[in-house]
This record gives structure tokens, C-alpha cells and sequence, in this order.
């Protein structure tokens, strides 16, 4: 653990507050030690960092990032600490049932994958990203990063695009629906086939959500996630994400067949293809 990119990283999140005591006081961490925290003098126990980090809406491997690799994903979302209460709300009740109604055990698709799948706004380039869906109090979800750089031209320095939702298992298929978590202005819904192995290789299936253009019309496309594990190194996996031609190595053939967004003579729809 890098003091010194936590004690910056705090420093731009504690910039959202209106102040240090404020933050102490919500958390219950004394404001010497906090101190310590922000002077990289001392890192917080796993625990108070998890405090921390449910604090300020972040996960634990981002506030560890180099300090230029973490503003531009929080850059540009407001950081709050809205605490949530158990009001019912039909919204929460028609979720409930969904989650009620989820077959299958989805335990075995926890982990990390990279994503893959034609970008909107390079057509002949390939997007890769970074996901992991993991379990929490009973229920799975899901979060992806983007970074929409061009590889091959050695641009790290794109947007960074960020998703959170749910997974769930209906009618012997994967639905995985979630938000763009910095502007808030798009959802996206994938449908996935699930594997009938004992362990997972590779999932398959369509996202539909919005183009990378000005225009942000409806897409559809198909897509690949790749599994790699569950004892995996966030941010050496991000370094490998970006925007590739689709020739790419990074690619390969194997993916780049199976994202071919094309229609076979006879058919009317656009379908998954299963594996």
C-alpha cells in the first residue's frame, strides 16, 4: 500500500466536504489520526479503510491508485454520503420480486473478466474493458471500467467510463442491468448465455445502451466477457484496457469473431450467439 497516493487521493475526496472535521466526525475516526492519514505519515487498518471508502463511494483498489490515474474517475462525480433508509417504494418492491424470482446459482461466475466489444465511436476498433461481479448480502452485481484511449497511439489519458448494477439469473440467462456512475446519464442491460461448465472460460451474449457519439443513439451489440479469477490485480488489469484496432493482439481472433456484430441471409433480428 502506497501512503503517499492515499493520503493524496483523501485529500481530493475530503475537498468534497465542506470539512476535515465534518468527515472525522461522521466517520468516528479521531481527527489526530486522520491527520496521519492525509500527511502520509500512517495508512489507515484494513478496517477503517473500508470505512472510508463506503464513506465516500469508492472502492478500496481506487483510492490506492497513482493520484493522476484517480482524479479523472472521481473528477467528475459529485462525492456524497447519502444514507439510505428502508422506506418501501414500488420501484424497490418490483426489484424485490426479480430478486426473489433468480434462479440458478450465480457463485460461480464471481470475479474478474475483461469485456470486449466493438466500439460506437471507432467502428473498426475494438473496446476492452475491466468488470468484476461479486456477491454482496445475498445478491450479485457487477462494475466495468473503461478507458476510452487509443492503445496503439499511447494515449492513457482518455475518459474514464464507469458502470455499477445487478446481476440476476431468470429463465436459464444471465441479465446484468446497471448506470454510468460519473455523469449519470445512460443505462446499459446486458443478456447473457450462461456456461454449463463447472468452470468458467468466457460468456456470451448482447448489450444493448447508447452510442459513444454527439448523436447517443440506441445500440445494440454483441459482446464477450473473458474470465480471468478471483485473485486479481485491479490495476495491473486496467493497464491493459483501452481502445484497440481489431487486428490487435490483445485482441485475437477467437474474440474478434465472436463480437462481429453481423446478421446470417434469413434472419429478420439481431441474436446472441452462444459459444
Amino acid at each position: 500500500m502506497s501512503k503517499q497516493h492515499l493520503a493524496d487521493n483523501l485529500r481530493l475526496l475530503c475537498s468534497y466536504k465542506k470539512s476535515i472535521s465534518e468527515v472525522c466526525r461522521e466517520l468516528e475516526i479521531n481527527r489526530q489520526q486522520f491527520n496521519k492519514y492525509l500527511s502520509a505519515k500512517t495508512a489507515p487498518s484494513g478496517n477503517n479503510l473500508r470505512l472510508i471508502c463506503d464513506y465516500f463511494g469508492v472502492e478500496e483498489y481506487e483510492i490506492l491508485m497513482p493520484h493522476d490515474e484517480f482524479e479523472p474517475i472521481i473528477r467528475a462525480r459529485p462525492v456524497t454520503n447519502t444514507e439510505s433508509s428502508p422506506v418501501h417504494r414500488p420501484e424497490f418492491e418490483f426489484l424485490d420480486q426479480l430478486i426473489q424470482h433468480s434462479s440458478g446459482d450465480l457463485s460461480k461466475y464471481e470475479g474478474s473478466y475483461y469485456i470486449y466489444y466493438y466500439s460506437t465511436s471507432f467502428p473498426t476498433r475494438v473496446l476492452k474493458g475491466y468488470g468484476v461481479i461479486y456477491e454482496e448480502e445475498g445478491r450479485h452485481f457487477f462494475k466495468w471500467i473503461e478507458r476510452l484511449s487509443l492503445k496503439e497511439g499511447g494515449d492513457h489519458d482518455g475518459f474514464i467510463y464507469k458502470l455499477k448494477g445487478m446481476v440476476l439469473g431468470l429463465g436459464n440467462r444471465i441479465f446484468c442491468s446497471g448506470y454510468e456512475q460519473i455523469l449519470k446519464n445512460e443505462m446499459v442491460h446486458l443478456t447473457l448465455f450462461p456456461t454449463y461448465k463447472n468452470k468458467v472460460s468466457q460468456l456470451s451474449g448482447l448489450m444493448l445502451g447508447v452510442s459513444g457519439t454527439d448523436s447517443r443513439e440506441p445500440v445494440c451489440q454483441r459482446i464477450i466477457l473473458s474470465y480471468l479469477g478471483k485473485q486479481v490485480s485491479h490495476r495491473q488489469a486496467l493497464k491493459r484496457c483501452g481502445i484497440f484496432d481489431e487486428n490487435s493482439d490483445e485482441i485475437g481472433e477467437e474474440i474478434k469473431a465472436r463480437i462481429q456484430n453481423t446478421i446470417e441471409p434469413g434472419e429478420s433480428v439481431f441474436r446472441g450467439r452462444p459459444l
